[in-house]
């Protein structure tokens, strides 16, 4: 077994553990990063090929080498899932995402106590295990700013310091400055739903995107190609940790990036102090790192595998599991969608980007009042491609004709040839309540092409709260499309219950080490020199993509482990 020596191990290099490669490498420390897939270039990305990265999804984990199995209880097998979102090379799933970089709300991090303020505790359903953070809004606002302006977030604030601002999102919470980009330009299919929205009433606006509208830091702008969602940008203007941060950890000479490297272990010692990792290298070799601290940012369904299979005699049921909380509370968006078509128009809904191009928000969150209507929390609304992934497979593969319409044969060709370019898609991301048997743990029939057993989800999003959220907001995007002025609207079906995209938690933060599995600064409670970092560490969702979130609480780690931990390693109060 080949041993290296460093002061940090980081594994997985997308959007937290690049932050943290790149800000701990500055500060003069020693950092190896592991990544599972390749190092790719912006050059591989130039054929804009759907073939490739939509239909063969080779930006994505391989479903056949690194299965994850879903379940909707405890009662059934779970089947390995047919497709996976998360990324699969360094910049993770930045590379490939449809780079919407939002901010939580102030109440997305008191969730509980701010319900019972409005509602009182019986709103929340009993079998729900919803708490709030352990840090406010205020608390991560001065990193949610650095991000923005470390990668290049492109939007228009609507709440500068208090002051509400027209054009922006008036729902958002104060930011201290502007973003540093002016937003993305608005296609057609943005313009007529921001039109409808406020024949509405309601409030829309261009939403952020991690995608440059001007030149920035060197790096070109956005050239509008509608190859976002899915592919890697050929021309860099998508703000991937790729392009961004790993070359700042470069420029440090204190950075060493691994790929191909397969983590299977988390090592400690017998007084439960993490020691390094073990890896498969790209030849089957086993390899380990000795490392004087260990950060852990691959996503969720690794994060919590490389717990449980790291479990010792201090730690029988996973490493850093004390709290019995890892791989509990799992979450995800829940979506709906809703389709609207023109007989009479054309619809450039290729335009980039695919996810989100024109939001509202006025019923997500708590800002809009839920009396009485059994149920809580909210969805974030916008205007988007079919599968919000451009071109025509992508389209082909997502989009829902409506009843009576096959998906084959000549009538779905006349179908999708008259209205490939005539329609577009209201969607929503629904808040999902975190639940104590919502879970992942280890398949104990499934195994990867390296032998490990499987993730396993169990995991049915179709409780009481969640199925009138959805049903509620279902009723709003239709709205939308008839106040649009389509001649066809019409719902997609929804899931069977299996996780949506944007999951969260299993290894969530919290202020007692009874109940969660990290601190606040996401430093394990049991073992102080391991840090778990990414969407497995909230407590809450929210209906915003939550990349942005995971990057301010990577900015926030860094800079507490900087100034503090370096100094007096040990627990962070």
């Amino acid at each position: 077994m080949a041993t290296e020596k460093t002061d940090v191990v980081i594994v997985g290099m997308g959007a937290a553990g690049a932050v943290l490669a790149a800000e701990l490498a500055k500060a003069g420390m020693k950092v190896i990063g592991l990544e599972r897939g390749p190092r790719l270039t912006t050059a591989d990305f130039k054929p804009r090929d759907e073939l490739r990265f939509f239909q063969r999804q080779d930006l994505r984990p391989n479903p056949k080498r690194q299965p994850v199995t879903w379940r909707p209880n405890a009662r059934v097998r779970a089947n390995p899932l047919r497709s996976l979102s998360y990324g699969n090379q360094a910049g993770g799933g930045t590379v490939h995402y449809g780079a919407v970089s939002w901010r939580f709300h102030e109440d997305d991090f008191r969730a509980r106590s701010h319900t019972i303020e409005r509602y009182g505790a019986a709103a929340i359903p009993e079998d729900s295990s919803l708490a709030d953070w352990p840090l406010s809004y205020q608390d991560l606002e001065p990193f949610y700013d650095r991000a923005e302006y470390e990668i290049g977030v492109s939007g228009k604030a609507g709440n500068l310091l208090g002051q509400k601002i027209t054009g922006g999102n008036v729902f958002e919470a104060p930011r201290r400055r502007e973003y540093p980009l002016p937003p993305l330009a608005t296609d057609q299919a943005g313009v007529l739903f921001d039109e409808a929205a406020r024949k509405l009433g309601y409030h829309p606006f261009s939403p952020p995107h991690a995608i440059i509208s001007q030149d920035y830091r060197g790096r070109q702008a956005c050239t509008y190609c509608g190859f976002c969602q899915a592919f890697g940008c050929h021309v860099g203007a998508k703000s991937s940790t790729l392009v961004t941060l790993l070359p700042l950890a470069d420029a440090t000479g204190n950075f060493k990036l691994i790929t191909g490297a397969m983590c299977h272990r988390i090592d400690s010692d017998n007084s439960g102090r993490a020691t390094g990792v073990s890896y498969y290298g790209p030849d089957g070799s086993d390899n380990a790192i000795e490392a004087e601290l260990v950060i852990l940012a691959p996503f969720i369904y690794d994060n919590t595998r490389l717990l449980l299979l790291s479990k010792t005699a201090k730690f029988p049921d996973g490493l850093a599991n004390s709290s019995g909380q890892v791989g509990k509370h799992i979450m995800a968006h829940i979506g709906a969608k809703v389709y609207a078509a023109f007989d009479g128009r054309y619809v450039n809904n290729y335009m980039g980007p695919n996810a989100q191009k024109h939001s509202l928000d006025d019923f997500n969150a708590d800002n809009y009042d839920h009396g009485g209507l059994g149920f809580i929390r909210g969805s974030q609304v916008a205007i988007a491609t079919a599968n919000q992934e451009g071109g025509p497979i992508g389209t082909a593969m997502g989009m829902e004709p409506p009843a009576g319409t096959p998906r084959w044969g000549a009538a779905y060709r006349n179908f999708f040839a008259k209205y490939f370019a005539r329609h577009t898609v209201i969607i929503s991301e629904t808040e999902n309540l975190p639940y104590p048997d919502q879970t992942i743990d280890l398949d104990p029939d499934v195994r990867d092409a390296w032998g490990l057993p499987a993730p396993r989800i169990t995991y049915d999003w179709r409780r009481l709260n969640e199925r009138k959220g959805v049903a509620f907001i279902q009723d709003k995007l239709e709205q939308l499309g008839q106040a649009m002025g389509a001649t066809h609207v019409w719902r997609a079906p929804l899931s069977q219950g299996a996780p949506g995209p944007h999951t969260q938690g299993g290894t969530r933060m919290g202020s007692d080490p009874k109940t969660s599995v990290v601190n606040r600064y996401s430093q394990s409670w049991d073992v102080p020199n391991l840090f778990i970092v990414g969407s497995s560490t909230h407590p809450s969702m929210s209906g915003f993509n939550p990349t942005l979130t995971i990057q301010a609480l990577a900015y926030m780690s860094a800079e507490a482990i900087v100034t503090r931990y370096r100094k007096s390693p040990g627990p962070l109060a």
